[in-house]
């Protein structure tokens, strides 16, 4: 029975360890795409980032597409959880709307490599199925996310009648235009005041008339 016990703390050891490496190496990943772009990011290149041997990052990655696959998911991870997490917080439709806004440019502004990386993995996908699949995994959670935010208002009154699909992904097409330009030139754009800016229309746009 000992003996199970510590072969078990051994288990959860070594797979906490595992699971350190991997974060690192994906980040390491994010850093490197950011710096150098998708083309130049080898696995040589990452691995001499991170500070580890290429075949570390074999032993935890099958291959440079695998590693980018996991790379998009904790980008797209990240983002939303710092997103939710701030919406979750606000009491009615309104103030969840803009908790929303306002957090995506906050996590931007804090995690402009993450961006820069998604852009250029974003631009690298030749096929349409590809794009497509990119797309629904960007954008499904996130206009999902908003739909269940003006729905809410829209039941409890808070705003006026319209689609919330189409509304859902007129707000994540505002923020992500932004982001765009604020990636291809970040002297360019203030991301608070386009934030501010955004809170005020679509709370326009959203309200209920008296």
């Amino acid at each position: 029975m000992r003996s199970k016990i510590i072969q078990d703390g051994q288990k959860k050891k070594a797979s906490f360890i595992e699971e350190a490496r991997r974060r690192q190496i994906v980040e390491g990943a994010i850093s490197t795409i950011a710096s150098a772009g998708l083309p130049q990011a080898s696995l040589a290149r990452i691995a001499q980032d991170v500070g580890v041997s290429k075949g570390v990052i074999s032993y935890h990655f099958a291959g440079k597409d695998e590693l980018i696959q996991q790379v998009v998911n904790a980008l797209f991870v990240e983002t939303n959880r710092f997103i939710k997490a701030r919406v979750d917080r606000a009491p009615d439709a309104p103030r969840r709307l803009r908790a929303f806004i306002e957090a995506s440019f906050e996590f931007m502004a804090a995690n402009r490599a993450n961006f820069v990386a998604l852009v250029d993995i974003w631009g690298s996908f030749g096929s349409p199925e590809a794009k497509r699949r990119f797309n629904a995994d960007m954008y499904d959670p996130c206009r999902h996310h908003l739909e269940g935010i003006l729905r809410r208002g829209q039941d409890s009154g808070d705003f006026r009648d319209f689609s919330p699909g189409t509304l859902a992904a007129t707000v994540q097409g505002a923020i992500d235009g932004v982001m765009l330009q604020w990636v291809f030139d970040e002297e360019a754009i203030d991301l608070a005041d386009c934030a501010a800016e955004l809170v005020t229309m679509f709370d326009l746009a959203t309200r209920r008339r008296a």
